[in-house]
């Protein structure tokens, strides 16, 4: 299971969201800009999910600090998905958005089609401030461009959030295992490692915690099917193909270690042996999760790049983000916050100093503060790997991404629990979620 790094991600890098409602303004639209007041001073209001807030007041403070005639008033979202997307098109429709806002990668589609964000492409394409779309990776941008209309971008990614391998070196030595993660692994090696580590221990060590975890986890599976030769959603066709026969190879693939690599299938994610305690050898997660492992796990532990499918990555991912919100009247102050943000000496030096975050731009990549902060983990190389190789995952249209994660987590238990065969219970899941797509318009 991935280490529930972070508070935002409350789908899957696991579980699902849902709500709705098309986009009319852009940068150059409407009650763009806002003005300063006579002496210079600007004032915005900038919401995040509550479990971020505390470091998002720390961004505040240093950039009111940097600018004293700037003021930024940090504001508390939900922390639940549905409720969080639900607050912000309520806010929307009674015009008490605040100017700048969290988006996340699943709630990116909705949010702009319920005319929340603002479209960033036409001030990110001149450079405004310095801020340019180009210094982005390009597929987690991707995640901020709404299905019917692509060439906008309505939110900009804080960190390139992408998978890998972590383990800790005391439970292989513990178990008597010397082989440890490396480049070249495939999945069935890592699956036999872990195997091993559970069957020397007499089980006082689990090998993996379960890929899938309680049954979802799109930043997993999106990446082992296409690494198959599989879809989990085809834009053009406007079809799922996670019951086809490459996806029910990966599919069998991820629920084979349930019992096996990984303990055996359970409901209850807070049951799991946990890699933070150093019950667990192997786990997935991402850089977020490093400071809570820092400071919980004494152990000696590292990461390591995915292993890889039919010599292929299987690297996923996902990202937060922040959006201007379109009915914003203070946009310029607003955008200038953005600006800051995303510089390397701006808020992605605070960003990177705790240790999170993994910079979202090639420029913060390839010279961010992050790469030399203290170990564990001492191979930060893989995480700069993972962001530029990562698959992160399709949105789908409308209420068909809730649909999808209904029927991913029902077609796994049916598997584990039922003992259903692989091929039928997710040929139900991908009808389910095509009769979804069929209704749905965007």
């Amino acid at each position: 299971m991935i280490s529930r790094i972070a508070p935002w991600r409350t789908r899957g890098l696991a579980a699902a969201l849902v709500p709705m409602l098309t986009l009319a303004a852009a940068c150059g639209g409407g009650e763009e800009g806002g003005t300063a007041a006579a002496d210079g001073s600007t004032s915005i209001t900038l919401s995040m999910q509550a479990g971020l807030v505390p470091q998002f007041e720390k961004y505040a403070a240093a950039y009111e600090q940097a600018f004293p005639k700037r003021k930024v008033t940090v504001e508390s979202l939900p922390d639940d998905g549905t409720q969080y997307i639900q607050q912000l098109v309520t806010a929307r429709l009674g015009e008490k958005l605040p100017d700048v806002l969290m988006n996340v990668d699943y709630a990116a589609n909705r949010l702009a089609a319920g005319n929340v964000t603002m479209d960033l492409a036409p001030w990110l394409g001149e450079g405004k401030d310095g801020l340019k779309g180009s210094e982005f990776l390009p597929q987690f941008v991707g995640q901020y461009r709404p299905i019917t209309k692509p060439d906008q971008i309505t939110g900009l990614p804080v960190s390139a959030d992408s998978v890998t391998l972590f383990y800790n070196r005391t439970a292989f030595k513990q178990a008597g295992v010397t082989e440890l993660p490396k480049p070249t692994w495939t999945w069935d090696d890592m699956y036999r490692v872990a195997a091993e580590i559970q069957s020397k221990s007499g089980g006082d060590v689990v090998g993996l915690a379960p890929p899938l975890g309680t049954g979802g986890q799109p930043a997993i599976y999106t990446p082992v099917i296409h690494a198959y030769g599989g879809y989990v959603y085809d834009a053009k066709t406007k079809k799922s193909g996670i019951g086809q026969p490459e996806a029910i190879k990966a599919w069998t693939q991820l629920i084979k270690a349930y019992g096996t690599a990984s303990p055996a299938y359970s409901a209850n994610a807070a049951s799991q042996p946990k890699f933070d305690r150093g019950q667990v050898a192997m786990s997935f997660s991402v850089r977020a999760g490093v400071p809570t492992l820092k400071s919980q796990l004494k152990d000696d532990w590292d990461a390591e790049v995915m292993p890889t499918i039919n010599g292929k990555t299987t690297v996923g991912g996902g990202s937060y983000g922040l959006s201007i919100a379109q009915t914003s009247k203070n946009k310029d102050a607003a955008w200038a916050f953005l600006a800051w943000f995303y510089r390397n000496d701006g808020g992605m030096k605070i960003a990177q100093e705790t240790g999170q975050v993994v910079p979202p731009t090639l420029d913060g990549l390839e010279n961010g503060i992050w790469k030399d902060l203290k170990a564990p983990p001492s191979n930060n190389a893989v995480f700069a790997d993972a962001a530029k190789n990562a698959l992160l995952a399709t949105q789908l249209p409308g209420k068909a991404q809730g649909v999808l994660d209904e029927q991913v987590l029902k077609a796994v238990q049916e598997v584990v629990l039922k003992k259903r065969p692989v091929a039928e219970a997710f040929a139900d899941a991908e009808k389910a979620v095509n009769e979804a797509l069929a209704t749905t318009s965007g």
